[in-house]
């Protein structure tokens, strides 16, 4: 997949380094990563897993706090071993590298007959992909969507650049490659649940490989126990964990279905980016292209995925073409590796249809924006134009795709002074062994709970999955707790937030005491306060002295 040319090798090698390490120094311009997840749940789920406190709090994060939280540990540790600085950019680098991967994919579907377009022709490509307004959006960021990319980049690697081997060669071997692309792809859905829609794309998209319907079966099938393999060992357990806690493997998720006693009967499904009608599902690459906030909750702007989906409409139209015409001749054949090319485009239409009906949340398909420049190529080399016109055509649309990218914000801050990623000041607490926090709001503030004594427990007593009147076993647990608690009882929670304390702290005969609120100073939000609580039905006893 290489040039065979030492120096253009030299240079691709140069490539390989020179573009992670370019991300890394983006994501250390930027500055401070303090994104609504990082602060609602990824730093608190590594932390909770490690200390082993899913049992003494009660979902702090809200619903995140029973995502899987293996991928958020080895992040915690680095951010808290390392300068803030150094870890954005080892972040940023560690994304960069989906262009290596990229680089690799286009190189194993691409035909070209010069040395240099060899080299530089898939280094096009490659930074094209990695370029997408959605992917430079989160670069610094943790949302891992750009992370577990890599685990699909890698699987579409293997199976792309053994396209000949997959097809023609003996089937023992390619069972095993496939199997090995699947459990890539396995591990990041047991890793990020959402990465399941390229589960089914990498699966399935073998199945309109050319070669035997039986042989095409057989491939699909050992990449899917390939999927199942990774999904076990790294989600398997977990699943487990929260089948054994609340009798919900996906819990709370699908509660409606599962009817878990620890939540409502509802799905407690993000809807708020569906299409509501058909026309819209249709339009969807155009309008997102003018408005991004249609799938996500910042602005952006990026063709990639517009440019794929035109191209891939339009390309069985230029075949019906060129078969009625005879425009392509046996020996005219196109400048990619057919199976490849069909398996690529076949994956990622599945992939796209997969998300659009489950998720429309567009973080979710940053790995179909990386691959959206590759699709495009691959359909535009079946077209019946001459190569001149192919390669106008693929310019055309790579520059259109490069001016018109517009980037987000997820959310950043200056770099602490201290140098710490996430620096908390935490108010003195008299007595954190008899000492007990509740969260009420929307707010995301379990970031925080780390710099606490670890004795205190954390109960989010009104969120996205618990609210005052709601009857179930989560409810019943949390007020009993509250209830049986002897010493002192304090809310988190921002300081905007006085609707939410006076609606749900009544419920549990609590009330705030008089000037009993002290900020909390961090590097990633000014407005958290942590309050002292009083019993509302006998202040004087119960009050709580910080």
């Amino acid at each position: 997949m290489l040039p065979q040319d030492g120096a253009l090798r030299r240079i691709v090698w140069i490539m390989f380094l020179s573009v992670p390490l370019l991300f890394g120094a983006y994501a250390v311009f930027l500055g401070q990563d303090s994104n609504w997840d990082l602060r609602n749940y990824h730093w608190y789920d590594a932390y909770a897993l490690l200390q082993g406190r899913l049992d003494q709090d009660m979902a702090p994060a809200q619903i995140p706090t029973f995502y899987n939280p293996t991928l958020d540990v080895p992040f915690f540790l680095a951010a808290n071993a390392l300068p803030a600085r150094v870890f954005s950019f080892l972040l940023g680098a560690l994304q960069g590298c989906n262009f290596i991967l990229l680089y690799l994919v286009a190189a194993a579907t691409l035909r070209l007959d010069s040395p240099r377009a060899q080299a530089f022709v898939p280094a096009l490509i490659a930074f094209t992909g990695v370029m997408g307004g959605g992917n430079l959006s989160l670069v610094g960021v943790i949302f891992y969507d750009n992370i577990v990319s890599l685990l699909i980049l890698a699987a579409l690697v293997v199976i792309v650049s053994g396209a000949s081997k997959l097809q023609h060669g003996p089937m023992s071997s390619a069972l095993g490659r496939v199997a090995c692309a699947g459990f890539f792809v396995g591990c990041g859905v047991g890793l990020k649940l959402p990465t399941q829609v390229f589960a089914v794309g990498v699966c399935f998209g073998l199945l309109f490989v050319p070669g035997p319907f039986i042989r095409r079966f057989f491939l699909s099938f050992a990449c899917g126990l390939g999927i199942i393999a990774g999904f076990a060992a790294f989600g398997g357990w977990w699943m487990w964990d929260l089948w054994k806690h609340y009798g919900n493997p996906l819990f709370p998720y699908f509660n409606d279905i599962i009817r878990s006693p620890w939540a409502l009967p509802a799905s407690y499904r993000d809807d708020r980016f569906f299409p509501k009608t058909v026309a819209e599902a249709l339009l969807l690459p155009f309008r997102l292209f003018i408005d991004g906030t249609l799938a996500g909750e910042i602005g952006f702007r990026d063709a990639r995925i517009l440019g794929a989906y035109v191209v891939v409409l339009v390309t069985p139209v230029m075949l019906l073409i060129a078969r009625a015409k005879s425009a392509i001749e046996s020996d005219d054949a196109p400048a990619v590796d057919v199976f490849a090319a069909r398996y690529l485009v076949a994956a990622a239409a599945l992939s796209y249809g997969v998300w659009l009906t489950m998720f429309d949340i567009y973080r979710y398909i940053i790995p179909l924006e990386m691959l959206a420049p590759l699709v495009a190529v691959a359909c535009i080399a079946f077209w019946p134009v001459s190569w001149q016109r192919q390669l106008s055509l693929v310019i055309g649309l790579l520059g259109f795709m490069i001016v018109t990218t517009q980037s987000g914000d997820w959310g950043h801050k200056p770099w602490a002074e201290s140098g710490k990623f996430v620096d908390v000041t935490v108010p003195p607490i008299a007595h954190p062994a008899t000492t007990m926090v509740l969260m009420t709001g929307l707010a995301p503030m379990s970031f925080v709970i780390p710099a606490f004594p670890h004795e205190i427990p954390f109960l989010r007593a009104q969120s996205y999955l618990v609210g005052p009147g709601d009857a179930t076993r989560f409810n019943e647990v949390l007020h009993s707790r509250v209830a049986a608690h002897t010493g002192d009882l304090f809310l988190l929670r921002a300081t905007w937030d006085n609707w939410t304390a006076a609606q749900v702290l009544p419920s549990f005969g609590l009330d705030l005491q008089p000037n009993g609120c002290r900020p909390i100073p961090t590097n990633l939000d000014s407005e958290l306060e942590l309050c002292a609580l009083v019993r509302a039905e006998s202040p004087a006893s119960q009050s709580a002295n910080p």
